[in-house]
C-alpha cells in the first residue's frame, strides 16, 4: 500500500517501466528473432520483465495487423471466433491466411468453425482454396495442420510462401498456448510483411506502434 495515497496493488501487477534505450535494445533483439533468455542476458533486464515487454509489443502489432483486413472479412472472422472460442478447443486449430494488396494476414480459428467460415466467405469477392497437409506430405516432426488460404489470383504463391515461413517458426517454438497463439501469428505476419525493410526502419516502425 502506498503510504501517501493509500492505493493497494499486487506485486505481479506493477506497471512495466522500461527506459527508452531498454525498449530499443529489446526490440532490436526481437527483430533478430532472439529468445527471451538471450534478450535478458544481453540487456541485463529481468527475464520476467522481458516477457512482459514482448507481450506488450506483440499486442500492439496485433492491433496494427487488423488494418490489413477489409471490414467485411474482419466481421466474418470475428463472428466465427466468437461462435467457436479458440481457447476452448482441444483440436488443432484451422489456420486462415488472407492475402490483400501484396500483404498477408494470419489468424487461427477452432476446427469446429470451418463450415461456418466457408459459408460466410462465399459473399467475399475473392477466390478461395483449402489446402490440407496430407499424410504423405507430412514433415518428419509429425506436425500436420489444415490451412485456409484466401486471396485473389496471383497471391496464392505469396500465401504458400508465407505459410512455409509461419509454420517453420511455429514448429521451432515447440508449442504455444492457444490463448497466446494470435499474438505470435501477428508477430510473424508483421515480420513477413516487413521483411524487405532495413532493421533501422523496422525498429522505428515498432517504436511508433508503442508510442501510439
Amino acid at each position: 500500500m502506498c503510504s501517501a495515497c493509500r492505493y493497494e496493488w499486487k506485486p505481479d501487477r506493477l506497471p512495466l517501466r522500461l527506459r527508452n534505450e531498454q525498449w530499443v535494445a529489446v526490440i532490436r533483439h526481437f527483430i533478430n528473432d532472439k529468445s527471451s533468455n538471450y534478450i535478458s542476458t544481453e540487456t541485463h533486464i529481468e527475464r520476467r520483465r522481458v516477457l512482459r515487454a514482448l507481450s506488450v509489443l506483440r499486442r500492439e502489432i496485433t492491433k496494427s495487423m487488423l488494418g490489413i483486413l477489409t471490414s467485411h472479412t474482419k466481421e466474418v472472422l470475428e463472428g466465427v471466433s466468437c461462435a467457436f472460442p479458440l481457447e476452448k478447443t482441444h483440436n488443432r486449430p484451422l489456420f486462415v491466411i488472407i492475402g490483400h494488396n501484396k500483404t498477408v494476414y494470419a489468424t487461427a480459428l477452432p476446427a469446429d468453425g470451418k463450415s461456418l467460415l466457408l459459408a460466410k466467405l462465399k459473399s467475399e469477392p475473392v477466390s478461395l482454396s483449402i489446402a490440407r497437409w496430407a499424410p504423405q506430405d507430412e514433415p518428419e516432426d509429425g506436425y500436420a495442420y489444415e490451412v485456409c488460404q484466401v486471396g485473389v489470383e496471383g497471391q496464392i504463391e505469396l500465401l504458400s510462401n508465407f505459410w512455409c515461413y509461419l509454420r517453420e517458426n511455429l514448429v521451432g517454438r515447440g508449442g504455444i498456448r492457444y490463448n497466446r497463439l494470435p499474438l505470435y501469428l501477428a508477430e510473424y505476419t508483421w515480420k513477413f510483411n516487413h521483411r524487405k525493410l532495413s532493421r533501422e526502419r523496422k525498429l522505428k516502425n515498432l517504436l511508433n506502434l508503442l508510442s501510439g
